[in-house]
């Protein structure tokens, strides 16, 4: 018996970081806003005079949103509550992120969360919108 493989699973990397480094226009592919940030300091510590964006690629098929929350040691630990921040495609990012609560971080100031870790931020939660089927579906579609 002869067993079927597996397509090999593509990566698929929703995040772009373009710039400039000595004098040449650059342009990468990541998989995050922390490899985003990753490749923009390493452009820096190539050229002083680097410079750089990131963003949801425009082909992207919706809107993304991603958690986080204040780096260690810039704030106290019950300050440190996992924000929503909705990034739109294509929308370019430079300086500051806010979320949905209008907390203002900059990018290195922004420990990245997975789904489900921290604390979350009230006010995120509170408006990152209502739900659409507020009573859920019992097996069978009875409510």
């Amino acid at each position: 018996m002869q067993v079927a493989e597996r397509p090999a699973m593509r990566r698929v990397d929703p995040f772009m970081v373009v710039g400039k480094v000595n004098g040449r226009d650059e342009a990468a592919r990541v998989a995050t806003p922390a490899d985003a940030l990753s490749r923009m300091l390493g452009w820096l510590a190539l050229d002083d005079d680097a410079s750089a964006v990131w963003y949801l690629r425009e082909d992207w098929p919706g809107p993304v949103t991603v958690i986080g929350r204040t780096a260690p040691g810039l704030t106290g630990e019950s300050g440190r509550c996992a924000h929503l921040f909705p990034l739109e495609p294509g929308a370019v990012l430079c300086g500051a992120m806010t979320a949905r609560c209008g907390a203002r971080l900059t990018l290195p100031e922004i420990e990245w969360l997975t789904l489900g870790a921290g604390m979350p931020c009230e006010y995120c939660l509170a408006r990152a919108g209502v739900c659409r089927n507020p009573r859920p579906l019992l097996e069978g579609g009875r409510q």
